[in-house]
C-alpha cells in the first residue's frame, strides 16, 4: 500500500488565502511604524543639521542661520512652523532667534526640535 503524500490543491488554496489575510492587515501597522521612523530619523538629522551650524558659527566666527527652505525631508514630513534658528559666534543664538521647530508626518504625529537661549538642541 503507498501512503498518501503533499498536499490536495484545496489545502494550499486556503494557506495562501491566510496568508493573503495576515498580509493585508499587516499593512497599514507597517505603513505607520514606517512614517513614526521617518519622523524620529527627521527629528535627528534636524538637530544634527543646527548642531552643524552652531559649531560653524563658533569655527568662522559668523552669525549663521540654518537655511529651513533646503531643507531636505522625507515624504510625508514637514515642518510644521517655519522659525528662524540663529547662532552667533559665540555659538549661543541671538535674543528672539531660538525656539522651536516643530516636525509632523502624515498621520499627524509631532516632533520637536528645541533650541534654547543658552544654544542647547534637543529633541522632543
Amino acid at each position: 500500500m503507498y501512503g498518501k503524500k503533499g498536499f490536495s490543491l484545496i489545502e494550499i488554496i486556503v494557506v495562501l488565502g491566510m496568508l493573503g489575510v495576515l498580509f493585508a492587515l499587516s499593512l497599514p501597522i507597517s505603513s505607520r511604524f514606517s512614517s513614526v521612523l521617518y519622523l524620529n530619523a527627521s527629528a535627528k538629522a534636524l538637530a544634527s543639521e543646527l548642531r552643524n551650524v552652531q559649531n560653524q558659527s563658533i569655527l568662522q566666527h559668523k552669525t549663521l542661520s540654518l537655511d529651513l527652505a533646503n531643507l531636505n525631508l522625507p515624504p510625508g514630513i514637514h515642518l510644521a512652523n517655519n522659525r528662524d534658528i540663529t547662532f552667533s559666534p559665540s555659538g549661543f543664538p541671538p535674543p528672539g532667534k531660538s525656539g522651536t521647530l516643530v516636525l509632523q508626518n502624515s498621520l499627524g504625529r509631532t516632533k520637536k526640535v528645541i533650541v534654547s537661549s543658552a544654544g542647547r538642541v534637543r529633541i522632543e
